[in-house]
């Protein structure tokens, strides 16, 4: 997402670096857990509630803003299902 790098992080560096740092860590609803650290080695870490991992996943917008309907289709099979299929 270009509309998140700062004009801090993006200069041109004496090695040939396009950007300086920008390692971050968001978490499962997109929020900044870390933000981006610029100008600095730096190890950056965190733990994560999975349970809000897993509550997250289910927010997945398949027909809104994420919609790709050449590549994402849902179906709904409404027929009675059984446990065996006997084929002669």
């Amino acid at each position: 997402h270009l509309d998140i790098i700062t004009a801090d992080m993006h200069t041109e560096l004496a090695d040939g670096l396009l950007c300086n740092g920008g390692s971050a860590i968001a978490g499962p609803d997109g929020e900044w857990i870390v933000e981006p650290v610029t100008g600095v080695e730096k190890l950056i870490v965190t733990t994560l509630d999975h349970q809000r991992v897993r509550a997250e996943r289910q927010n997945f917008d398949a027909a809104g803003h994420y919609a790709r309907p050449d590549v994402t289709k849902l179906m709904v099979d409404r027929r009675r299902q059984s446990t065996i299929d006997v084929v002669d």
